[in-house]
C-alpha cells in the first residue's frame, strides 16, 4: 500500500567532521541544528535530534531544509558544539526515512560524495550524479511561502509550551558605516548627506575606490524561510563624480556583469553591493579634489552575531 514502510537496503554510508568556524552566521559557521524533543509533535523527536542545517525533513508530501525552520527556541543552533562527526547513509533509491521519530531524507547524491569518508561496511557505488528535480523521493526544498507557513506552526507550538529563546535579541542598526578606501589604503569618510545621496571628496590622481558598509542577509530578516542567503552591503542607484570643470555620470556598476563586489543585478538603474565593491573613477585633469556622490536607494537593518543565552542538557552528537 503507498505510503506504508519497505525495506530497502543501505548501499553506501560516509561520514564527515566538522569544525564550527566562529565569527560567521550561524548557518555558514556550521554549527548542528538541535530540534527539541516534541518540537513537531508529541513524541516528534521523541528526544533532541541533531541534524546539519541543509538537511531536509519531510513534512505534507515535501522536503524542507531544517535550516528554514529555525526558531531559536524549539528549532536552534547549538553554538554549544564546536566540532563534530555525522554521517549520511544512501539507500538505492532516494528515501523518506525515520530519525529519533522525525520524518526525513537519506542520502541524495548532488554531487558532493567526495566530501564524506567512506565507511568501510559498505561498498561504494559509482553512480551517476543525481538531482532533485529528477531523482527527489519528493518536491524539494519548497518554497518560501510554504517554509514561512510551517515556520509559524512550530513557533507557536514553541510558544505555547513554554519553550525559550535559546539566542539574545539581535541589536538592528540602519546606519551602513559607509566609507571609501583609495588603493593606497586612505579612508574617506562621508562630507555631507543630503537625502539618499552620500557625498565624499576625493583626493586628486585617485583612479578608483572601494565602497565598504556593513552587510546584511534577507534570510536574517523576516525570518529563516527567506531562502536568500545573499551577503548585502548597500543598494546604489545613480553615480556621479563632480569636478571643478564637468561633472561626470558614472555607470560601470550597471553596466559590467561581473564587476567586483557587485551582487547579481536585479533591477534597474541600481545595484546592491556586497559590502566592498569596486569602483573605477574617470580620469579627471587637474590636480583639485573632486566630489563623488552615490545615491544609496536602501540600506539595513544591519544585525550583528546573536550569543547564546543559556546551555541545553542534551550534548551528544
Amino acid at each position: 500500500m503507498e505510503g506504508s514502510p519497505v525495506i530497502s537496503p543501505v548501499i553506501w554510508s560516509g561520514h564527515r567532521h566538522v569544525t564550527v568556524r566562529n565569527g560567521l552566521p550561524d548557518d555558514e559557521a556550521g554549527y548542528p541544528v538541535r530540534i527539541l524533543k516534541d518540537a513537531i509533535a508529541d513524541g516528534v523527536p521523541y528526544k533532541d535530534l541533531l541534524i546539519t542545517n541543509d538537511h531536509c525533513l519531510f513534512f505534507d508530501g515535501a522536503f524542507i531544509p531544517v535550516r528554514m525552520l529555525v526558531n531559536g527556541r524549539s528549532i536552534f543552533y547549538d553554538r554549544t558544539i564546536s566540532s563534530y562527526t555525522y554521517y549520511h547513509v544512501e539507500t538505492a533509491q532516494h528515501a523518506i526515512i525515520r530519525a529519533d521519530g522525525v520524518l526525513t531524507e537519506s542520502y541524495l547524491d548532488t554531487g558532493n560524495r567526495n566530501n564524506f569518508v567512506q565507511d568501510n561496511k559498505v561498498i561504494k557505488i559509482h553512480g551517476h550524479v543525481k538531482s532533485w528535480e529528477k531523482d527527489a523521493k519528493a518536491p524539494g526544498p519548497v518554497a518560501s511561502a510554504t517554509a514561512e507557513s510551517l515556520f509559524v506552526t512550530l513557533q507557536a507550538r514553541a510558544l505555547a509550551r513554554g519553550v525559550p529563546f535559546t539566542v539574545s535579541d539581535v541589536a538592528l542598526r540602519d546606519d551602513p558605516d559607509l566609507r571609501l578606501v583609495t588603493s593606497k589604503g586612505q579612508v574617506i569618510r562621508t562630507m555631507r548627506v543630503k537625502g539618499d545621496k552620500y557625498l565624499f571628496m576625493i583626493p586628486p590622481g585617485v583612479k578608483s575606490v572601494r565602497i565598504l558598509s556593513r552587510t546584511r542577509r534577507p534570510c536574517d530578516g523576516p525570518g529563516p524561510f527567506v531562502n536568500d542567503h545573499r551577503h548585502l552591503g548597500v543598494l546604489v542607484g545613480s553615480i556621479s563624480l563632480q569636478s571643478v570643470k564637468k561633472n561626470i555620470e558614472i555607470t560601470s556598476h550597471l553596466t559590467t556583469v561581473d564587476a567586483d563586489g557587485w551582487s547579481v543585478q536585479e533591477n534597474l538603474p541600481c545595484r546592491w553591493t556586497t559590502g566592498s565593491a569596486i569602483l573605477p573613477l574617470p580620469l579627471h585633469v587637474g590636480d583639485q579634489c573632486s566630489i563623488l556622490t552615490l545615491q544609496i536607494l536602501a540600506c539595513g537593518p544591519y544585525g550583528s552575531m546573536p550569543e547564546q543565552a543559556g546551555v541545553l542538557s542534551v550534548r551528544s552528537v
